[in-house]
């Protein structure tokens, strides 16, 4: 006769072990990702927040330097404010604290002007211009549809961030275009293009690759001597998709 009774109990407990290492792993893993995801999502808002603020910072200063101008002043306040929503709505999305456990962005369906977010990133970005001496311009082409439903932050976002690096890798005195065309229109839905170019550093064919590659940018002698990070784009295309 063999007493298998503590060979039992040493499978199960065995057993149980395992199950609790497996739950543990899964646990760490999960903290492990939403650790990695509130990084991401804080280093990317990070630089979004820091483009309307150095607006907002240089609209003061202009304005301190022009208080015997009324004119001058309620414009410069005018643009305070336009930086200080898109500042605000960046904040209100930084302190979900869903989104950013998540690390994902829920897109809203809003009532959008083209002209307003078009006023907003002029007023955002024309300091950073002006302060490399850089010519910025917008073309119109065949727009017809001004009034659409959408996520007016993000995109937004969208634009800053590709003007913003556009001017970080674009010498003193360059050129930025920035052409909107709408391409079609049928019953309730529009299709833009929004074409950004500049004249800056550019970059080789062999990082067209990674160009979508999150926090990457292309390391060469051009771009070591720019300040800040980012993509190192001359001529930034981008194509986006807005339904009415």
């Amino acid at each position: 006769y063999i007493d298998i009774t503590n060979e039992t109990e040493l499978r199960q407990m065995q057993t149980k072990l395992q199950a609790q290492a497996v739950e543990l792993q899964a646990a760490l893993a999960e903290a492990e990702a939403a650790n990695r995801a509130k990084s991401d999502f804080l280093s990317s808002m990070s630089h979004d927040i820091r483009t309307p603020l150095n607006a907002v910072l240089g609209m003061t200063d202009i304005a301190a330097a022009h208080l015997d101008d009324p004119v001058k002043v309620k414009d410069c306040l005018k643009k305070i404010g336009l930086s200080g929503q898109h500042l605000l709505g960046l904040i209100n999305d930084v302190l979900d604290m869903s989104k950013i456990e998540s690390g994902k962005m829920i897109l809203r369906e809003e009532v959008m002007s083209l002209p307003e977010i078009m006023e907003n990133i002029v007023t955002i970005m024309q300091p950073q211009f002006q302060e490399k001496g850089q010519h910025f311009f917008i073309r119109l082409q065949s727009v017809v549809h001004e009034q659409f439903i959408g996520d007016e932050l993000r995109l937004r976002q969208v634009f800053l961030n590709i003007l913003s690096n556009a001017c970080k890798f674009t010498p003193a005195e360059g050129t930025i275009h920035m052409d909107i065309k709408e391409l079609s229109a049928d019953n309730d839905t529009a299709r833009f293009s929004f074409t950004i170019t500049d004249t800056g550093i550019g970059m080789s064919p062999d990082y067209i690759a990674h160009v979508f590659t999150a926090f990457s940018r292309e390391r060469d002698s051009r771009v070591d001597k720019t300040e800040g990070t980012g993509l190192g784009m001359a001529i930034t295309k981008r194509i986006v998709d807005m339904l009415d």
